[in-house]
């Protein structure tokens, strides 16, 4: 837990969001303001706690045979949308799967998973957000999902998402100020995720906030056809958020040899004497504080693109190489590098790892982290 254990929940508890949240993204998150309120919305069959232990979610219960390979869950038996309707094994398993490993519904409250290779222990991939289960909602509104707190576009503005539940609490997600979102601890709120160091630093001489360390979940990689052409180490000080260099072996990215048929051919080269761009995502300041540094080393120039257009543009090749910012760890590599690597063949060098730190409001609610990093409201 983040807070101490006599922290009692408020009826209204609102939560600071330093990104966008785009509802056309759930349940599959792109930013850390959209992992924090999606995990809200949205439920798995498991959770994995801090300590990587599965945890109930939509399932109650579990068990394995087979050396690991078959797996059964029971779903809560109140599981059920936010309209009412049950959910049903069929509702989980619709329309998913993935690399080595197969979804069935063995009755109307049971999962079946069969793995190609045993595990001992629950699957890590089976808290992947691309399994969590939702449904469409009429008018193309935000999807429909599992979870205790429920949103709609009737209750979501620019500025702030709305989530009720049926205890009567509400969690209100507001939208920091471009300008400075310590105006936000200022104004009240009650959480706040951040990579912002002088955010940090400002809530650290705040009494009425504690400030947590989150584990290091991010990567900025570059990533392009070609290997990058100039040193990449030290990054770690021309950035203003906290970073490191990055730590460990291989990561996710380096091990898809199973995920299926090669990417497609490479973009064609840019233009003879055209700038080399090093494009990057407008508003990401780590991502710009990179792009910059790596331009100014390779005599080329930094792009900052609108996410859209960020997204348009890797895909087209049209950049010499991209600042990415990848999860450090995925449950599903595969599912990962489809949605979140070019899809032609690509080399990719890591650059730093950062990680966020949370600052809550004193006594106001108990709070959980999961095993990625997500910050959320802790069972009653």
């Amino acid at each position: 837990m983040l807070t101490g254990g006599s922290a009692a929940r408020a009826p209204v508890i609102t939560v600071a969001l330093t990104d966008s949240v785009d509802p056309t993204h759930a349940p599959v998150p792109r930013s850390d303001a959209e992992r924090l309120v999606f995990r809200h919305l949205y439920e798995t069959l498991v959770r994995f706690d801090c300590e990587g232990h599965a945890v109930p979610a939509l399932a109650e219960s579990w068990t394995s045979s087979d050396g690991g390979r078959r797996w059964a869950f029971t779903l809560r038996a109140d599981a059920q949308f936010w309209d009412g309707a049950p959910v049903t094994a069929r509702d989980v398993v619709v329309g998913k799967g993935g690399a080595g490993y197969t979804l069935t519904p063995l009755d109307r409250r049971v999962v079946g998973v069969w793995l190609a290779k045993g595990s001992d222990a629950v699957p890590a991939f089976l808290a992947d957000p691309a399994l969590a289960v939702t449904k469409p909602a009429p008018g193309g509104d935000w999807p429909i999902g599992t979870g205790r707190y429920w949103v709609t576009g009737a209750n979501t503005t620019a500025q702030e998402i709305r989530a009720l539940s049926s205890a009567g609490d509400t969690l209100v997600f507001r939208q920091a100020a471009a300008n400075d979102p310590r105006d936000l601890l200022d104004a009240g709120v009650d959480l706040l995720v951040t990579r912002n160091r002088p955010v940090i630093e400002y809530a650290a001489t705040q009494p009425a906030f504690a400030v947590v360390e989150l584990p290091w979940d991010r990567i900025y990689v570059l990533a392009g056809a070609e290997p990058p052409a100039v040193r990449l180490d030290g990054l770690e000080q021309a950035v203003r958020s906290e970073a490191r260099r990055p730590q460990g072996g291989s990561f996710w990215w380096e091990e898809l040899q199973a995920c299926g048929p090669p990417p497609a051919p490479a973009p064609p080269a840019a233009s003879p004497g055209a700038p080399r761009r090093i494009a990057y995502v407008r508003g990401d300041p780590t991502g710009r504080d990179l792009a910059g540094r790596i331009a100014a080393l390779g005599g080329g120039v930094a792009a900052g693109l609108a996410p859209a257009d960020f997204a348009k543009a890797l895909n087209g090749g049209t950049a010499a190489a991209y600042v990415l910012a990848l999860p450090r760890a995925v449950p599903e590599p595969c599912r990962a590098a489809r949605d979140l690597l070019p899809p032609w063949p690509v080399s990719v060098a890591g650059l730093v790892e950062t990680r966020a730190r949370v600052v809550v409001r004193r006594g106001v609610s108990r709070w959980g982290m999961d095993g990625d990093g997500t910050v959320h409201l802790a069972p009653q």
